[in-house]
């Protein structure tokens, strides 16, 4: 059974803002890349993301 990864993206950003953190740490894959280049693109985000390697 996979994790879900989109749901701790939203979860991820959504603390480190309440918690007025500059940086959020995810799992790399190319899902979460993506989702990442296009908040970022479109000013969703205004934070530092950084990737960790996979825990699969």
């Amino acid at each position: 059974m996979g994790r879900d990864i989109i749901p701790d993206i939203i979860t991820s950003i959504r603390n480190a803002d309440m918690n007025q953190k500059g940086r959020v740490q995810i799992v790399s894959t190319n899902i979460t890349i993506n989702i990442v280049k296009i908040l970022l693109r479109e000013g969703l985000a205004d934070l530092d993301f950084t990737f960790r390697d996979n825990e699969f």
